[in-house]
């Protein structure tokens, strides 16, 4: 097959077909960045899509000082690909060989949801999508202007394992907006909860699908919508409840592809913990355990319990762990769990930066009714990683 960046030696560029777009002074600032980190590594190692990027530059020095000509080199980029790279503000390629580009594209109701690339990583998926509705469907809906038409509830099926009723995220620091009027979105679902037995229900929790992929298999697998969801235009909202303000599209937006977990798997690494952490905090008392952490490319994850020795946990309160680097930037992202009256069982999810040499993990207690937080430094305690 031939690789796809080929495709763009002797394309040329007619900036006619580009709107101008105006941008902030904050928006100028960040593409200019990127442009520059994307091009410099083409010094050293030739690149198609650089190259590309280069000549553009060439042909045109005059138009770059036109917003219009920034705007349009980053659409030509984020057409390209590299989306789930650009949203997770990553340099450009350094995830490409554990991605799936998949560039196919689901329809319901007049609604498109397109999925750019697929990847597998340790305990979720993460999908690079585009959604997309034509006026007559937004207005139809009653979308409020500019409003977004964002991803819903998710199934996937790897081989025989179901995926749903699990946590799912959005995860950009600004969305996206194309010129077309469509959206980008970097959407990950947790791999945690699985229907093995083709069911339909779920029967295994806490389950981790790269324990249980052989890295010599493709495997095949469907990324199901069965819901989307929208702002409602302020003017077709009546009772000025929150809720009211969302609107939810019930359809099936399908797609299909193949994974392999191999690279994944090797670059995954599972460091043992096995640590057991007295409480004794304002009358929270137990005891925390942590049994291991895993570090892949793109994530960290710290499954832990709180078991309390006093009885019953009040609602307000949380016992959890916060991960640091070895610069003491927080690198907390997202986390989720259940228990009972006596046990808090919670996954944290934690940002894998590729700098990341040191993990200072730092217990703390706090309770949301009271208003009050406390870390526990004199537990903290601190793990070498290899993040290649």
């Amino acid at each position: 097959m031939k690789n796809q960046y080929d495709l763009l030696n002797g394309s040329s560029v007619d900036f006619d077909e580009y709107e101008e777009i105006e941008l902030t002074a904050s928006e100028k600032k960040r593409m200019k960045k990127r442009l520059k980190r994307d091009i410099k590594p083409a010094r050293k190692k030739a690149r198609p899509l650089i190259a590309a990027a280069v000549l553009l530059l060439a042909v045109t020095p005059v138009m770059m000082q036109n917003e219009t000509v920034w705007a349009s080199a980053v659409r030509i980029s984020q057409q390209i690909g590299q989306q789930i790279e650009m949203l997770m503000n990553k340099p450009e390629g350094s995830l490409s060989s554990y991605k799936k580009t998949v560039n196919e594209t689901a329809t319901d109701q007049g609604i498109q949801v397109k999925v750019n690339e697929m990847m597998l990583d340790d305990g979720q998926v993460l999908l690079g999508l585009t959604i997309s509705a034509d006026e007559f469907r937004r207005t139809a809906l009653g979308l409020k202007r500019d409003a977004p038409i964002r991803p819903g509830e998710l199934r996937v099926k790897i081989g025989n394992m179901s995926f749903f009723d699990s946590a799912s995220s959005i995860r950009e620091e600004e969305p996206i907006k194309n010129k077309d009027g469509s959206w980008n979105y970097l959407y990950a679902l947790k791999l945690t909860q699985a229907d093995t037995d083709g069911d339909g229900k779920i029967d295994v929790k806490g389950y981790n699908v790269l324990d249980h992929i052989d890295p010599n298999k493709n495997y095949q697998i469907s990324a199901q919508f069965t819901s989307l969801e929208f702002e409602k235009n302020p003017g077709q909202t009546k009772s000025g409840n929150y809720r009211d303000s969302y609107g939810e599209i019930k359809g099936n937006w399908t797609v299909h592809t193949s994974v392999n977990g191999s690279k994944i798997i090797a670059d995954t690494k599972v460091y043992p913990l096995n640590k057991e952490i007295p409480i004794n905090e304002k009358g929270i008392k137990g005891v925390l355990s942590i049994k291991e952490v895993r570090v892949s490319p793109v994530s960290i994850k710290l499954h832990y319990t709180f078991t309390s020795s006093t009885g019953s946990i009040n609602h307000g309160t949380n016992v959890g762990v916060k991960i640091k680097d070895q610069n003491g930037r927080n690198l907390s992202e997202s986390g989720s769990g259940g228990g009972t009256d006596t046990v808090l069982e919670m996954d944290g999810e934690y940002r894998n930066d590729k700098d990341v040499i040191m993990l200072r993990f730092i217990p703390y207690v706090s309770d949301h009714e009271k208003d009050w937080s406390k870390d526990l430094t004199s537990d903290a305690f601190n793990l070498k990683v290899n993040n290649n």
